[in-house]
């Protein structure tokens, strides 16, 4: 079964066609990469498919739930995690808040949630900054919050936008390794990027966009 299923999705802005009848699927336990230059559609795309916002037209899946439906976009966000092009944790908050904060809203109960969050914090080299705020982070060390955030619920499918984006070398090789390691785990992966050597590394398959069309996809 495809954990994603795209048809003929389009989304405009205005006058901006930033998303332009595309299709494509993403199978289960895969890591897929879905490339472009930047305003190709790339973000958009994943905040259809997220729930985020709603295409214009045609139809999406996730899990087999269709995103475009009145109530079925809310169970496609339970079992997924975002990590988003521009990371947003809350700045006044601990780094540790942030990481409960998400895993309360996934209803993850608070004894497992505190185990989660720690084993995450540590993985990502952020425990020992558990206190403090997020506002006095580096960039590396937000993406990497931002990671454990999105892995805190144990998602199904992780969607991950630009992820190792203008970071320093140890932040973006340790999230490439934990990718590596999510796809050993069963999970899914839908990977958007720029960088073609970091998509050769990382992905079993791949889209391209270009102006809100795919111009090639691997094949099935």
């Amino acid at each position: 079964m495809e954990a994603i299923v795209v048809e003929d999705l389009s989304k405009s802005f205005g006058g901006l066609r930033a998303v332009d009848r595309i299709s494509f699927d993403v199978r289960r336990g895969e890591i897929f990469g879905f490339l472009g230059p930047n305003g190709a559609g790339k973000t958009t795309t994943v905040r259809m498919l997220t729930g985020i916002i709603k295409p214009d037209a045609g139809r999406a899946t996730v899990l087999g739930y269709d995103v475009v439906d009145v109530e079925e976009p809310l169970r496609v966000k339970e079992r997924i995690g975002v990590l988003p092009e521009v990371a947003n944790p809350y700045p006044d908050l601990s780094a540790w808040r942030n990481v409960m904060l998400a895993a309360s809203l996934h209803g993850v109960p608070r004894k497992e949630a505190e185990r989660r969050a720690k084993a995450l914090l540590k993985e990502f080299g952020i425990y020992e900054r558990r206190k403090s705020k997020v506002k006095t982070f580096s960039k590396g060390m937000k993406q990497r919050l931002m990671l454990c955030i999105a892995l805190v619920s144990d998602p199904e499918i992780l969607f991950l936008d630009e992820p190792t984006s203008g970071l320093d070398v140890q932040s973006a090789r340790m999230i490439r390794q934990k990718i590596l390691e999510l796809q050993k785990e069963g999970k899914t992966v839908f990977l958007t990027s720029h960088n073609m050597q970091e998509v050769d590394m990382l992905c079993d398959r791949i889209g391209i966009i270009n102006r809100g069309r795919i111009v090639t996809s691997s094949p099935d």
